[in-house]
């Protein structure tokens, strides 16, 4: 693992530690359904991946096989695009302007982790990687 990729993860997971130990991590009124369709995404992103393909880090593991099914199909990354949503409802049911930056951060941190992990993926994968991105979007289907 490369020291950018360390300190990425680093930063990512005291993210996480600061919305689980900070006010409710748990949103309320409507706020409760973005919760769960961001649980969802990104339980059904870790479910498609197969446990055995994914990685925290943004290399790509030695044995990984490239997949295209589930929410791959449409996004490349619906587990940042789920974890984003989690938070976010979280945040609007119990704002505060600190709870705001640590989301900005994170994102930050997923927007570059995306980035490593695409320039892996297109090294390991060439063409075939190269024609799915063109055919998904980032994080946000059919914007981005």
């Amino acid at each position: 693992m490369s020291k950018r990729s360390f300190i990425l993860i680093i930063i990512q997971f005291g993210c996480f530690a600061f919305f689980l130990f900070s006010k409710s991590l748990i949103a309320y009124d409507a706020w409760i359904v973005f919760q769960i369709i961001g649980f969802i995404l990104s339980s059904w992103g870790i479910l498609a991946m197969k446990i055995g393909n994914f990685n925290v880090q943004p290399e790509v593991k030695l044995n990984a096989l490239f997949r295209n099914n589930g929410p791959y199909r449409i996004i490349r990354n619906p587990m940042y695009t789920g974890l984003i949503l989690f938070f976010s409802a979280s945040i609007i049911s119990n704002y505060s302007n600190l709870r705001l930056a640590v989301l900005t951060v994170l994102i930050i941190v997923f927007l570059e982790k995306i980035k490593l992990e695409e320039q892996f993926l297109s090294e390991r994968f060439g063409e075939v990687y190269l024609a799915y991105k063109k055919k998904t979007y980032r994080l946000i289907p059919y914007i981005y």
